[in-house]
């Protein structure tokens, strides 16, 4: 029998001690190598930068853990070595397997896992066999052809495994080079039809590029009808190319549509998977929710979608998306509430809608002028800007109200004049006050003042009938608090002008 050297009880508590901090580390260390790419790029960076750190702590712990059991436990010279040289190359082994990992999606997949999960493993038990018992039961021999054997394998599995990444990158280089080659040598007029094969190239560039070249192409309205009469369009594209909600493509998409559920409706000879049913009914959905958001009234193809999904077994949940689509709330509500195009606006939009294209910075005189005007004409614009200011979401945009409350003739309803006062009240108040060491000149507080106006709505409100007694109150002594110069003294005259008289 071996002889066997006596081990400390310090050097076995201190081992055992770091044996348990080293495979807590390991399960944090291998659990966050298995999930790093599952999120977005965000989550994906700081799920790398916590992984990485891990591993670092892991291979300090496992140094401290391989010394104590060097010197203080019962460990042959070749033990020594083997961990000597196995504890550093098992690093480096368990870093390639790191940056394998960081792309598990790709082959070879999770394989480089075993690397991390075994390697350091094996040197801990190596450890324990060194500072315990086992020593006795387990020979050096075999100790040992299990640590340079074991750590040694997984090491050398790094370089196949990133062999295999390799290849996997080349032939990726060389398809994304294909896709680029063929993108190339599109013409910019080409039919709708042959650019949606870039869409799903699986390359961004590409599939970004494509659809900005959609976006851009004249025909693509034409196009698109064309393909909806043929039942060829997908219909989960439907919202993403800029095309103009118009009647004939209402028409056709809605066409389209029906006939679509009709194929897929279960028949003798026929049948569809769930799965695949669900995927078309999220599409289906999709362009719905587009058509609908433009006032193209899809009453009939949503019953019909949903008898379809219904007679699958679809979840209710995805039903639900279906009955949705024939909530009035839901319908017009992009064109009437935020259309993405000027052009797009009509009576039936909403005051906001119109403001929104006179507020934009980028917007030239001319349209700003042209939807200042059109929201002046709307009979329903007074009704707008009371439901606009009482609507606590929208409340803290109501400065694109509130800056062109004077040119839009509205009528100064009690319900009205409540909104707006209040929201006049609440900008005030929200203003600095100077103080006797820091006074500021009248020209701070326009500035401060410039983005809602509330002066001038202010003025029109208590000029048109509003009862403003408090508020004229208030916008004297912020105006007051300001330094004196003549625009101040013709805002106080102005104020005054509009109490109301005993």
């Amino acid at each position: 029998m071996p002889s066997i050297k006596p081990v400390s009880t310090a050097a076995s508590v201190a081992g055992t001690a770091l044996a348990i901090v080293c495979m807590f580390l390991l399960f944090f260390v291998v659990g966050a190598l298995s999930d790093m790419n599952g999120g977005d790029a965000a989550g994906t960076a700081m799920a790398e930068g916590f992984t990485a750190i891990g591993v670092f702590a892991l291979y300090a712990a496992l140094a401290a853990l391989a010394l104590v059991a060097g010197n203080g436990g019962d460990m042959p010279p070749s033990g020594q070595l083997a961990l000597f040289v196995l504890v550093p190359a098992s690093l480096f082994a368990v870093w390639v397997a790191f940056t394998l990992l960081e792309r598990s999606q790709l082959a070879p997949g999770l394989w480089p896992l075993a690397i991390p999960a075994g390697a350091p493993t094996l040197i801990v038990l190596y450890c324990l066999w060194a500072l315990t018992p086992l020593r006795a039961i387990v020979p050096v021999r075999t100790a040992n052809i299990v640590v340079w054997g074991g750590v040694g394998l997984l090491c050398l599995a790094a370089l196949p495994l990133s062999l295999i990444r390799e290849g996997v990158d080349q032939r990726e280089t060389a398809r994304v080079a294909d896709w680029q080659a063929k993108f190339g040598a599109m013409p910019a007029d080409a039919p709708l039809a042959q650019w949606f094969p870039f869409l799903g190239s699986h390359v961004y560039s590409i599939e970004q590029a494509a659809a900005d070249a959609i976006r851009k192409l004249p025909r693509r309205q034409g196009d698109a009808e064309a393909m909806l009469d043929r039942d060829e369009f997908p219909f989960a594209k439907l919202s993403q190319f800029d095309l103009d909600p118009t009647p004939a493509l209402c028409d056709k998409a809605r066409a389209s549509l029906t006939r679509r559920a009709a194929a897929l409706a279960p028949a003798p000879g026929r049948a569809h998977g769930v799965q695949e049913i669900i995927d078309e009914v999220d599409d289906a959905v999709g362009a719905m929710q587009w058509l609908v958001g433009f006032a193209c009234d899809c009453e009939r193809e949503s019953l019909a979608w949903e008898a379809l999904a219904r007679s699958y077994g679809v979840p209710d949940s995805i039903v639900e998306d279906l009955a949705k689509l024939r909530d009035p709330n839901e319908f017009g509500r992009v064109l009437y509430n935020s259309p993405p195009r000027f052009s797009m606006l009509t009576p039936k939009a909403k005051l906001g809608a119109w403001l929104e294209f006179a507020w934009d910075p980028a917007a030239p005189a001319s349209q700003v002028d042209a939807a200042v005007a059109g929201a002046r004409k709307l009979d329903h614009r007074t009704a707008d800007a009371v439901e606009w200011l009482t609507d606590r979401y929208r409340k803290e945009d109501a400065f694109e109200l509130m800056r062109y409350l004077p040119e839009l003739d509205l009528e100064a309803t009690p319900g009205l004049c409540a909104a707006a006062l209040s929201w006049v009240r609440d900008d005030l108040a929200r203003v600095y006050r100077p103080t006797p060491d820091n006074p500021l000149p009248y020209s701070n507080l326009v500035e401060r003042l410039d983005a809602g106006e509330p002066l001038p709505a202010l003025q029109w409100l208590a000029g048109h009938g509003c009862d403003a007694e408090a508020e004229l109150d208030a916008a004297e002594n912020l105006v007051t608090a300001y330094g004196d110069s003549p625009e101040r003294a013709a805002m106080l005259a102005s104020l005054s002008a509009l109490r109301r008289k005993p």
